[in-house]
């Protein structure tokens, strides 16, 4: 199993490759939150957000160096060098088609 970091509602699961397709960011904030406006994102050198596209966008990240995960209201997490899958937290409601993410 690789590795796993969470920073709030943020999760980074490593993963063996990024998929085929996946279209690199211009940007490296994983989530922005709705109410705040506070952001978690990556700081490092090289670090890429990349994005395979669909009806429901999947993140992933490629880590060169050792980087940190940085959020206004939580503490820096340090991320090892990998590929890795952004997850995001999901509400469940029982009622709804679909889950929906968590707003921060």
């Amino acid at each position: 199993m690789g590795e796993i970091y969470r920073q709030g509602d943020v999760l980074l699961k490593q993963v063996l490759e990024i998929p085929q397709g996946a279209q690199p960011l211009e940007t490296l904030v994983l989530a922005e939150g709705e109410a705040t406006g506070h952001k978690h994102r990556l700081e490092g050198q090289g670090v890429q957000v990349l994005q395979v596209p669909g009806p429901a966008p999947v993140l992933y990240v490629r880590v060169p160096e050792l980087a940190r995960l940085v959020h206004e209201e939580h503490g820096p997490v340090e991320i090892t060098p990998g590929e890795y899958q952004v997850v995001r937290e999901q509400e469940y409601n029982p009622w709804a088609v679909a889950n929906r993410q968590v707003a921060d």
